[in-house]
């Protein structure tokens, strides 16, 4: 039996990660479709499962939080979306489940996951760089931060969600999580092929008034993947 689904027929995170890359077209198409709302709570707990982390926290209640926050489409982006959302949290613990973490790195991977672009305007501010990450850092503090007691996890997590802005190239890092988080961020729009990846940069160019032709927005992208740490998207392709 299949269990811990993220909804109906869907197949559980430990079927997903054994057959990786076999199943990405599994995850694909739970990741592209757009047809419902997923559930972002839900599909956290899921997620923490799959990566055996049984231990209560006192972030539950706060991932609950968070969850319904990133639910709320406010602005009505195109990209940044719960879609978007869902999709890097399901990569990130794919990533994570083959990659056998910690306990604390494993509870991160899906904080972080998850709430990465949670303050997402749907409008890339050209003029403030960082804006909308240091958003995401000071809405996330308010709700986490007590509950973490530990101010090196607290820099740890900063650091990571700073490290998320594509126009700069983030330094190499020995750190994990930081690798799977940036990895999965970008996985989303190029790992599940050209045709998908051509639709999300459709939804992406109302969101930077791009004007030129989506093809060009992402033969831009992919040209840029290059000068990136992209270790774990290339040995899952």
């Amino acid at each position: 039996m299949r269990q811990y689904i993220f909804e109906k027929n869907m197949p559980s995170l430990d079927y997903i990660s054994n057959r990786w890359p076999k199943s990405r077209a599994i995850l694909s198409k739970y990741s592209m479709s757009n047809y419902k709302k997923p559930d972002l709570f839900k599909l956290s707990l899921a997620c923490l499962k799959g990566l055996n982390h049984y231990q209560r926290t006192p972030l539950t209640k706060s991932i609950r939080e968070l969850s319904l926050i990133c639910s709320k489409n406010f602005n009505s982006n195109k990209y940044h979306d719960q879609h978007h959302f869902k999709a890097v949290l399901l990569l990130a613990s794919v990533f994570a489940k083959v990659s056998q973490l910690k306990q604390i790195d494993n509870l991160l991977i899906v904080i972080l996951s998850l709430t990465h672009d949670m303050s997402h305007q749907g409008r890339r501010i050209i003029n403030k760089p960082y804006y909308q990450e240091k958003k995401t850092i000071k809405h996330l503090e308010k709700i986490i931060f007590r509950k973490i007691l530990n101010q090196q996890t607290w820099n740890r997590i900063k650091r990571i969600l700073l490290n998320t802005y594509f126009p700069v190239i983030p330094k190499k890092s020995s750190d994990i999580v930081e690798k799977i988080i940036l990895n999965a961020d970008l996985a989303s729009s190029i790992i599940f092929g050209e045709k998908n990846g051509l639709i999300l940069t459709r939804r992406l160019k109302n969101e930077i008034n791009f004007e030129d032709k989506s093809i060009d927005l992402y033969s831009k992208f992919i040209g840029n993947l290059d000068k990136r740490d992209l270790s774990l998207i290339k040995n899952n392709l």
